[in-house]
């Protein structure tokens, strides 16, 4: 089931599952706001009735900065300094969450299409409920150029930590990470909640063994995403653990290429680029398990 709504003071459209409801900002590149359960709200959320709008140049992080929005076709702002993309910047925590998305509701499908103001690039997502119940998004990011798009795209996922829950991966507690921030203090849970405490990222270095991530609650509900390990192939992890703007979440940020941007990736041959006249497709699930 589809409907419009309102999301703080924004336009909004929800989708409801068998076990979660989306809810979708148009106005805000077709930004995940929220994900509840009749009980719950898993992601989180920033205080006040008014949305913090993310301009084309404003600051990522002095905006919402809260819910799920897709990082691309970069999470760190990289201008690069030669090829066909030469002196064209990719903007702080991407391009998509900076513009309104075009949208339609079609056949219990919600689908969202934003073409890029700086690239050849064509955005679309649609979103359905799955043959399980779960909120299944489908992704098609289309190159109409004639040359390789170096980029990534990563899922900024901030989940409402619980320092009963635990973070869910295919990898081994022994699995090599490299980290982009902060002192690694823990891999598998977050820490007692305080105004001091801990902020810190970090990547698993090897591609992932199986496609899925999750955080499971102290009781027992695990919060799953799943996607082709074969597109998404690496998972980042951010711990805020009160240090920034006194918020507790975890993120996990599946992605397409590792390290924030591009050019790292690429240093560490886990490059991601969309061929001239080509897509890069594939399909992330949420659901409860």
């Amino acid at each position: 089931m589809i409907s419009q709504t309102r999301y703080k003071d924004r336009p909004a459209l929800c989708v409801r599952g068998a076990r979660l409801t989306a809810t979708f900002l148009p106005e805000d590149g077709g930004k995940l706001a929220s994900l509840r359960s009749e009980s719950y709200e898993y992601l989180q959320q920033r205080a006040g009735e008014q949305y913090r709008r993310l301009y084309p140049d404003s600051d990522y992080v002095g905006a919402e900065c809260s819910g799920f929005d897709d990082m691309f076709p970069t999470i760190d702002p990289y201008t690069p300094q030669d090829g066909p993309f030469c002196g064209v910047t990719y903007p702080d925590h991407g391009e998509v969450c900076r513009y309104s998305a075009q949208w339609r509701i079609k056949e219990n499908t919600l689908q969202f299409l934003f073409d890029s103001k700086r690239f050849p690039i064509r955005f679309s997502k649609t979103i359905s409920v799955g043959e399980k119940g779960g909120i299944a998004v489908e992704y098609d990011i289309k190159n109409k150029g004639n040359a390789a798009f170096p980029c990534l795209w990563a899922g900024h996922l901030m989940l409402n930590a619980s320092p009963d829950a635990r973070i869910v991966t295919p990898f081994s507690p022994e699995a090599p990470i490299r980290t982009m921030f902060g002192k690694q203090l823990s891999r598998d849970r977050t820490l007692p909640q305080r105004p001091d405490g801990e902020s810190y990222k970090f990547y698993y270095t090897n591609p992932l063994p199986e496609g899925f991530c999750g955080y499971r609650y102290a009781d027992g509900k695990t919060l799953v995403l799943r996607f082709p390990k074969e597109t998404v192939k690496y998972l980042g992890i951010w711990i805020n653990n009160g240090s920034f703007e006194e918020m507790y979440n975890v993120a996990l940020e599946p992605c397409t290429a590792p390290y924030d941007r591009p050019d790292a990736a690429e240093q560490s041959n886990c490059a991601c680029e969309i061929a001239p006249n080509s897509s890069l497709h594939f399909c992330l699930t949420l659901d409860l398990e």
